[in-house]
């Protein structure tokens, strides 16, 4: 079992390499092949061919897509949590986002559960209420 230490460490690099590089090859190298991802705005992800099949065409979409870690990165055992801030511009339509040019900044929190060094999940949770209200989806 790896220290909390380690842990925050495999979340933090995935964060950064996944989320803003779209590294496909980082899912690979730190997530288990069953990896479970759930993120309600983007959509429910199995496996590691899943997770590397959205990453690229988010980006594509929305244009400087970035995130940022906002507090740091609190461990517990197996878990870590992390709390973010996302920002970019839809440019293309993807999922729910309607390709209308309209600024994103909003926030949320990603939980990683890694076991032996490799990610099996990681549940986010993100304020969709704020997302939709600026992509002018809701009022």
């Amino acid at each position: 079992m790896l220290t909390q230490e380690e842990n925050k460490a495999i979340a933090r690099r995935f964060f950064e390499e996944f989320w803003n590089h779209a590294n496909e090859s980082i899912v690979d190298e730190l997530c288990a092949e069953n990896v479970h991802l759930v993120a309600p705005l983007v959509g429910d992800f199995n496996g590691r061919d899943a997770l590397k099949s959205f990453i690229r065409p988010l980006h594509d979409a929305i244009e400087n897509l970035h995130f940022q870690a906002v507090r740091p990165l609190v461990a517990e055992g197996d878990t870590v949590l992390c709390c973010w801030r996302g920002t970019g511009v839809v440019r293309k339509a993807i999922g729910y986002f309607p390709g209308n040019g309209d600024a994103l900044d909003f926030t949320g929190v990603a939980i990683y559960r890694i076991n032996n060094g490799l990610i099996e999940e990681e549940y986010t949770e993100e304020d969709g209420l704020k997302a939709f209200s600026q992509l002018g989806l809701i009022t």
